[in-house]
């Protein structure tokens, strides 16, 4: 517990991580830029280790790092309920929550979020460094993106941050080649904002992915509340929209956020799985209140997308996953909806938490 306690602090990591092998990207697919472009990641989605001013150990020591480790990573034994995240809590006992749904890979942000679109990262297993982080055109692996686009099916992929045709941790597409190459697929990379704007008009299409800026994505040490209505302003969007009554909403995080879990990811190969990720299914016909067991990836929702519209798989990561349809019931009564706000009076003084 220990050395998991210290390698959630940069140095400590570097420690006791260092000297073991780690799979680099295939070159065929992961294609670095000899001459890396000057900021070329936005420093606003860095993650925290990832900072430029960590201090790092001197590769010639063999000891550890002197402690005490940095104050916040106790919190790493912490976990939130009701008096932190209400809105979710109210979502899991009116929809579905999932609580075998585990990240892709046993690593960050980027190659989680490739696989969320891919159902591969390429090999990347670590955020990418200089020659890779935010440059155009890195990736030459088929995407859900395309798939969709080829086959008829409607897409979107809505970006908080001010520039969605821009490459990031958590919007990779413009990552890829194809997209730079082709200006139709990138008129589909567009802000928040017009999210809201086609719920009111009536053109949403029919596969949508939203993404947060740093300050509403809960990453630590973002203040989770603030996500928390970021998300919730979203879905009551949907709610209080026509398309509700045939809506699919998952709410899924990338990674695990450095908190300890006591279940252990199956190994299905060399990348993955990675730990556990809370996950929510909302929908008018979601199992009401109902915990699914069935083990989900970043790459079910893929699954779920093939699914519902006939198409092939990506890789033998979505061909083998599970597609999700657990956590519907198709012939229920339409569950309401439950729309959220700063006054709605949620109860939960019939709730009990248990020990760990």
């Amino acid at each position: 517990m220990d050395g998991f306690l210290w390698a959630e602090w940069p140095k400590a990591l570097k420690y006791y991580w260092d000297d073991k092998p780690v799979p680099q990207p295939n070159p065929n697919l992961v294609h670095p830029v000899p001459t890396p472009t000057p900021a070329a990641i936005a420093a606003e989605e860095m993650e925290p280790g990832d900072q430029a001013d960590a201090i790092e150990p001197d590769p010639n020591d063999p000891t550890p790092p002197q402690g005490p480790p940095p104050s916040w990573v106790l919190n790493t034994l912490a976990y939130m309920d009701w008096h932190e995240i209400p809105n979710y809590w109210e979502y899991a006992r009116r929809f579905t929550l999932c609580d075998m749904f585990f990240s892709s890979l046993m690593g960050p942000s980027e190659p989680n979020h490739l696989y969320a679109l891919a159902a591969q990262s390429g090999g990347l297993v670590n955020n990418p460094g200089p020659g890779l982080a935010g440059e155009p055109g890195v990736y030459t692996f088929p995407t859900m993106a395309e798939l969709l686009e080829n086959s008829g099916v409607s897409w979107k992929f809505y970006d908080e941050k001010a520039d969605p045709h821009l490459h990031s941790l958590w919007n990779p597409l413009p990552g890829f080649r194809q997209f730079q190459e082709n200006p139709e697929l990138m008129a589909h990379l567009v802000h928040t904002e017009q999210f809201y704007q086609d719920l009111q008009s009536g053109t949403l299409p029919q596969v949508c992915w939203l993404v947060p800026v740093v300050g509403d994505s809960e990453h630590p040490p973002a203040d989770v509340q603030t996500g928390m209505w970021y998300v919730t302003n979203l879905i009551n969007a949907v709610m209080q929209s026509p398309y509700w009554q045939s809506a699919a909403i998952i709410v899924v995080w990338d990674d695990y956020g450095g908190f300890y879990d006591h279940v252990p990811p199956q190994q299905t190969d060399k990348y993955g799985f990675g730990p556990r990720v809370p996950a929510l299914v909302i929908s008018p016909f979601s199992r009401s209140g109902t915990i699914c067991h069935q083990r989900f990836d970043l790459t079910s929702p893929l699954k779920l997308i093939e699914t519902r519209f006939g198409l092939k798989p990506l890789t033998q990561r979505d061909a083998e996953s599970n597609d999700m349809l657990d956590c519907f019931d198709f012939h229920q009564k339409p569950l309401p909806t439950d729309v959220i706000s700063t006054s709605t009076k949620l109860d939960f003084s019939n709730l009990e938490t248990t020990m760990p």
